[in-house]
């Protein structure tokens, strides 16, 4: 047994399938969430509201985890320009609790951020460029950082672009919304202004895994070592899933559709440290899209 492992949000996206590549690691994984979407074999579940301080601090003294992970978050960005409240309330209040519960307990903690922080226009981004965010759930990200790292010290924050699979459990995931669209039949539109520094999801259940049994105190970025724009994205794995690339058209130049939050533009991450801290392996753009699609769990 490797230690016991707590998720906040295990029951997302991103968490279940680190949950699940936890269990087989040999963790004691809790998973909790608000809501039991599924149940992931070998992880017990454990009701809390991350908005609600009195929880999670009673979670995280009964369960006296040796980590937690923070991955609870209003991901949608425009969810979060929408609804506010609940975006800081989840992504900066939430974490902050946890973070300060776990440096009470002694615990670990990693906190879940994004290249959102950034404004989107520089070439390439390291751990300690300055934030500038250009919406608001890229503004609760940054805060979040702040909040994590003032209430933990030695908690690490670990920065990425975009995670590339398919929920065990449920949760936003671009791949499956794409799948869906694809099975509906008709043409797609995808920005091709847009760069991201993707990395599957299974890669990076390993690398916060490893992260987790090390003493790595700071900020950490995620991704592939190199970066593609979200049309070529969307088009490879379409074509991977066995879809035509020509049903993913370009997105005509000119101001984003209406009711869409502003979004980066080039969220290209360095993950030169990444590379020097961590054994697992990081992959290429090409590399995480078919780990992504070929290997879900």
């Amino acid at each position: 047994m490797r230690g016991r492992l707590l998720i906040f949000g295990g029951g997302g996206f991103v968490g279940g399938n680190l949950a699940t590549v936890a269990v087989g690691q040999g963790w004691e994984v809790h998973v909790a969430d608000q809501t039991l979407r599924r149940e992931i074999p070998g992880a017990s579940w454990q009701a809390v509201n991350v908005t609600r301080a009195a929880e999670v601090r009673r979670l995280v003294a009964e369960l006296e985890p040796a980590v937690a992970i923070y991955l609870a978050a209003v991901a949608d960005i425009d969810r979060a320009e929408r609804e506010q409240e609940l975006a800081w309330a989840v992504n900066v209040e939430g974490a902050r609790t946890a973070a300060s519960a776990c440096a009470e307990l002694g615990a670990a903690c990693l906190y879940m951020s994004s290249d959102a922080v950034f404004a989107g226009t520089a070439e390439l981004y390291g751990e300690d460029d300055p934030p500038g965010p250009v919406n608001f759930y890229g503004q609760t990200k940054a805060e979040g950082e702040k909040a994590v790292r003032a209430a933990h010290p030695r908690a690490s924050v670990v920065r990425i672009s975009l995670a590339l699979g398919f929920p065990v459990t449920a949760g936003n995931s671009f791949l499956a919304a794409l799948e869906a669209k694809l099975r509906q039949g008709g043409e797609i539109v995808c920005p091709a202004d847009e760069l991201r520094t993707p990395i599957d999801v299974l890669t990076l259940s390993s690398c916060l895994l490893e992260l987790a049994e090390k003493d790595f105190a700071g900020i950490v970025h995620l991704g592939s070592t190199d970066s593609i724009d979200r049309l070529a994205l969307t088009r490879r794995a379409a074509a991977l899933m066995g879809y035509p690339q020509a049903r993913i058209a370009a997105q005509p130049a000119g101001p984003d559709p209406g009711g869409r939050a502003p979004r980066h533009k080039r969220g290209v991450i360095s993950v030169a440290k990444a590379r020097g801290l961590l054994s697992t392996p990081l992959l290429t753009a090409e590399q995480s899209i078919r780990r992504a699609i070929e290997e879900r769990l």
